[in-house]
């Protein structure tokens, strides 16, 4: 960024040649100069030169001036043409005096003309074919998508997919048809808005006017392709000024400003958003191919993901991760962030209540002084574990850039790049500078990879391209919660919706316009359809007061799925999530800067109780203990519903319910839970394979529930790896309950990046009752770079007449080939198993053999060499020789 200077001057020309020579003169050693253009303007004797020629002067222009022209080098055959209007050609009269032509005319504004003698025209240049079309024969639409060319397959299987699905009615453009129509083929921001300002003004009904434009392509701030590498496939709509940083702007806006007298958009001037505008900033087919595939799984939660972007068990993106909101705000400033955040966490949680409010607070959080500077390792971590585990809307409020969030690097390209959270993808909202600066060629922003990686990130993001104002983001934030959640004609908004409408609150602020939504505008977020409704607690359906629930006491809570007009659906058969919530607590922060005060805030987050519970027929209902360790003063604790049934899911809310106190006829109990300790899956055995990034897996149970509260000093449950005191993990969160018991439950926590060799995991559990135990294994991990087998083996061995192979692998989730081939000593083969295997874990399902040859035919009892060879669909080969033993 720089500073513009432009001069001018006047000169006489010595000759025909005219040479001129600029000097910079730096203010610092440091200074660069640049020349955006030079201008040369020149007034020379009228004559005509060549067959044709354009003619005009400044000069002659005043009010109330009339001009005299004498064109000299005229003959009888020519012409003159004044062109002031191009489409409004007019014959010039002139009166010829030998080689002279004269005329007269007003000229109180710029007049100008062409002279020609009809000897010789400019001839067209062939460029290429173009096939007949005519978009302003469009007919109504609900949403366009704009494509570059290369992206046009794609583009229409998502139009198909919202035509179907979303029934919209859909059309897909490429530029270089509006060009072809509006432009006269040249790559134009104005052809584009000009065939989305037809269609507007076409619509004779409201509804029929467009609703969402999807920009199908990325864009660059190089709009006449002069870099190398350029990903201008969508032309942006940049701003007059570049040089002033808290000035400049690129905005997708400018198509969607469709009123009369709209499309000047100078700075300050307030023109209004008429449709929801989102890009897909794709730079290849893959990349476009990806997105599509985001969407339509998103879109569709019945539509089972990519099981080889997905880890294990339900392919579907249901989840109680929908009720969840998640507000991140950044430290220092005085804690102006943290106060935006926590002003709007409040205003969701006391207007949509059945939404879960999380918060992460940098300054709640350890900070930690390391070469690089300061970190917040508990940030990163949580932000992390939010991703991994899903939310509705994640929320960050606070400083950015082109790679991540805050000055201490809480969120940075390696952690976008590695989540895998495909089942449960978030909106972003992100109040910060250019976290996605999409049109520089030269680098993808981390917004950008956000949206476009294929295994998780985000589904969208309203987001920012250019520096931008703490407190205008935050007029801006308020706006879009004042429309998220609020139905538009008895339906949720879509992304384009919430987009538009608060576009259009803070229409005459120049900041808005560097806000963007990276996504599809017509995808609705992943609102629960149904409601869920508590009918009695302990068979008391009198709700008008409040039940205490105390420490170690049993609670049933039943109730009803309904629709939003609060009829029971009957025909509603599923699973329900329900969550126990001790009550508030308040939490103080830590003053890790001098510019970050001690705050303190309200969090609702320790589960006294996470379970699963059938629904039939709309009913449910379930059962827990109360944990001994929650805090014991009596307030309103909460409870938080989610149910699917594979087609469609509801939510629910419950907050007259009083915690605290304890129950004075509790049971004694002095047992601690069971644990049943893996990697991966149930197959997994002492000692076994693993690649790097393997899962803890545990089967728990006890008689009175498992401890996940958290309020405990060290009763959380915790696996360490390696035995090294600095790598403990809460799992607490990743406890859940099997189907309508408290009483049993599963641990699934992932681990990454583990080093080649033999690794360690000690798993530590605590009942209800604060009675613990603990679960040891060992695990080898073979880097998944290449093929590895281990623990070949045949059961049982020896055998009469049937034994089953196993083996492990290093190469989870993977389709492998596995050929067994029986060898008597001397080296004849006698029989060859082949099986296809794909399993979640790392140990192979048994393949069977039942002692017989090729033929059918029993062979005899002695001792017999076999060889297990496995391929992977690459192409990958392993294999391992052992012996079996055949008795009679």
């Amino acid at each position: 960024y720089g500073k513009d200077v432009c001069g001018d001057g006047t000169f006489t020309a010595l000759g025909s040649d005219i040479t001129i020579t600029l000097k910079y003169n730096p203010s610092t050693s440091n200074s660069v100069g640049w020349l955006d253009y030079l201008e040369l303007n020149v007034r020379q004797l009228l004559k005509r030169n060549g067959a044709q020629m354009h003619f005009r002067d400044m000069r002659s222009v005043g009010v109330g001036n009339v001009s005299d022209f004498i064109l000299l080098n005229a003959n009888a055959q020519t012409k003159i043409w004044e062109v002031s209007d191009p489409l409004t050609v007019v014959n010039q009269e002139f009166t010829l005096n030998g080689s002279q032509a004269s005329f007269r005319i007003e000229t109180d504004e710029l007049r100008e003309f062409v002279v020609f003698d009809g000897t010789s025209y400019f001839t067209p240049r062939y460029s290429s074919k173009i096939k007949n079309q005519n978009l302003h024969a469009t007919e109504a639409v609900d949403m366009i998508i704009l494509t570059a060319p290369v992206f046009k397959s794609e583009a229409e299987r998502l139009a198909k997919f919202h035509r179907d699905f979303d029934d919209l009615r859909v059309a897909v453009v490429t530029t270089k048809e509006v060009y072809n129509e509006y432009s006269s083929g040249a790559q134009d921001v104005t052809a584009i808005r000009d065939f989305m300002k037809m269609l507007y003004d076409q619509a004779t009904m409201p509804e029929d006017i467009p609703r969402y434009l999807l920009l199908f392509g990325d864009g660059s701030y190089d709009n006449k392709n002069r870099l190398t590498g350029n990903t201008n496939f969508i032309p942006s709509y940049q701003s007059t000024n570049s040089l002033a940083l808290i000035a400049s702007y690129v905005s997708d806006d400018y198509y969607g400003l469709l009123d009369d007298g709209e499309g000047i958009w100078n700075s300050g001037s307030v023109e209004t958003l008429d449709v929801g505008i989102g890009r897909f900033p794709v730079k290849n087919i893959e990349e476009a191919r990806n997105m599509v595939d985001k969407v339509m799984a998103y879109a569709n939660p019945a539509m089972p993901v990519d099981p080889l972007l997905a880890d294990e068990g339900d392919l579907t993106t249901f989840g109680d991760w929908r009720n969840v909101v998640c507000f991140i705000g950044d430290d220092e400033d005085g804690n102006l962030h943290l106060s935006q955040s926590n002003q709007l966490a409040v205003f969701v949680d006391t207007t949509y209540d059945c939404y879960n409010v999380d918060k992460i607070y940098f300054d709640a959080y350890p900070q930690v002084s390391t070469p690089g500077g300061q970190r917040y390792p508990g940030v990163n971590a949580a932000i992390d574990q939010r991703v991994d585990q899903g939310a509705l809307l994640i929320n960050y409020t606070g400083h950015g850039g082109e790679v991540g969030w805050g000055h201490e690097g809480v969120l940075d390209v390696p952690m976008i790049n590695a989540w895998d959270n495909i089942k449960n993808l978030p909106v972003f909202m992100t109040a910060t500078c250019e976290f996605s600066r999409w049109d520089d060629p030269g680098r993808t922003s981390a917004g950008e990879l956000t949206f476009l990686n294929p295994g998780g990130g985000a589904i969208g993001l309203l987001t920012t391209v250019r520096l931008v104002y703490a407190n205008t983001n935050f007029d801006l934030n308020k706006d879009m919660y004042r429309h998220v959640f609020e139905p538009i004609n008895g339906k949720m908004p879509t992304l384009g919706d919430i987009f538009r409408l608060t576009k259009r609150d803070n229409a005459g602020v120049t900041n808005t316009r560097n806000f963007t939504l990276l996504g599809d505008p017509a995808v609705t977020l992943s609102y629960p359809k149904h409601n869920i409704k508590v009918t009695a607690v302990n068979g008391n359906t009198d709700l008008s007061q409040a039940d205490t629930l105390s420490a170690l006491s049993k609670i049933t809570i039943s109730g009803i799925v309904e629709d939003q007009q609060g009829n029971k659906l009957t025909n509603y058969n599923g699973i329900v999530y329900p969550s126990v919530l001790d009550k508030p607590v308040i939490v103080s922060t830590l003053n890790n800067d001098a510019q970050s005060p001690t705050t303190k805030f309200e969090l609702q987050k320790n589960v006294l109780y996470k379970g699963k519970a059938s629904v039939t027929n709309g009913d449910w209902s379930f059962t827990f203990i109360v944990p001994k360790d929650i805090a014991f003063q009596f307030d309103y604790g909460r409870l938080s519903f989610y149910a699917q049934n594979g087609f469609e899911d509801a939510q629910g809310c419950y907050d007259r319910l009083i915690i605290g106190g304890f129950s004075s006829s509790a049971p004694v109990d002095e047992e601690g839970p069971n644990i049943d300790l893996y990697m991966n899956d149930d197959k997994f055995v002492f000692g076994g394979t693993t690649d790097e990034n393997p899962f803890i897996y545990a089967l728990v149970s006890d008689s009175n529930g498992i401890n996940t509260v958290g309020n405990g000093i060290g009763h959380d449950i915790t696996a360490q790896l390696d035995e090294k005191s600095d790598d403990i993990f809460v799992l607490n969160d990743f406890y859940e309950s099997d189907l309508n018991s408290y009483q049993t439950g599963k641990v699934r926590y992932p681990l990454q990046d583990l080093e080649s060799g033999v690794h360690s995991i000690k798993l530590k559990v605590w009942d209800i009752y604060n009675n613990s135990s603990e679960a040891y294994t060992e695990f080898v991990v073979a880097s998944s770079a290449k093929l590895a087998l281990n623990h070949v083996l045949n059961y049982p061995n020896p055998f009469t007449t049937k034994t089953n192979f196993f083996f492990e692998h290093n190469k989870q989730g993977t389709a492998l080939k596995a050929q067994i081939q029986i060898y008597t000593v001397s080296g004849k083969l006698i029989k060859t198993l082949d099986e296809y295997v794909i399993n979640d874990g790392f140990r192979s399902d048994e393949i069977s053999w039942d002692g017989r040859d090729e033929y059918g035919d029993r062979i005899g009892k002695g001792v017999y060499i076999y060889k297990l060879k496995v391929r992977t669909t690459d192409g990958e080969v392993a294999q391992k020789t052992e012996k079996l033993v055949i008795l009679k």
